[in-house]
């Protein structure tokens, strides 16, 4: 039986995994720059707009990235216990489970999930030791996550190189 799971399970935590990493990457170099430069432009535009876009067209967005980012979790995780049972490839499965869900891990134990979530959902003028606070932390801590991302990944994807270089 786990012999059937494994390899859906690693392309499954292959392909959710790089995806996640391109959100994450995709943030770091373009969004979380868009949204310092809203936030310390001294326009009230993302304490105004924000919230308004969150509660409209921007919630269902919202909710499919969340989905997604929890399946990738849901899928490195499960790689790893199908490795496990199955006895192939652990330490690179216990590397991609590991990393898949240390991101997540960071971004709630550093703080920083709960200060995202009070910049981006505050509908009023939000406090200038906050906003710095917040630039400070929003690209480099998504570049945090985009690098554990790709060592999961890579970590995924060696493991097809492994198993064509023992039977070559």
């Amino acid at each position: 039986m786990t012999e059937r799971l494994y390899w859906p399970s690693w392309f499954l935590a292959a392909l959710l995994t790089g995806i996640v990493a391109g959100f994450m990457l995709g943030h770091a170099l373009i969004l979380a720059r868009f949204l310092d430069w809203l936030l310390l432009s001294g326009a009230p535009a993302l304490s105004q707009a924000y919230p308004s876009f969150r509660g409209s067209s921007g919630r269902s967005g919202l909710e499919a990235y969340y989905a997604v980012a929890g399946l990738q979790v849901v899928g490195t995780s499960a790689f790893l216990f199908v490795s496990l049972a199955a006895r192939r490839h652990r330490g690179r499965a216990l590397v991609a489970g590991v990393a898949g869900a240390l991101w997540i891990a960071i971004h709630y134990a550093s703080g920083f999930g709960a200060l995202e979530a009070r910049v981006l959902q505050s509908a009023s003028e939000i406090p200038r030791e906050v906003a710095d606070r917040f630039v400070g932390w929003n690209v480099p801590i998504h570049f945090v996550h985009a690098v554990t991302l790709a060592v999961a990944l890579g970590a995924l994807l060696s493991v097809p190189l492994a198993a064509l270089r023992r039977r070559g």
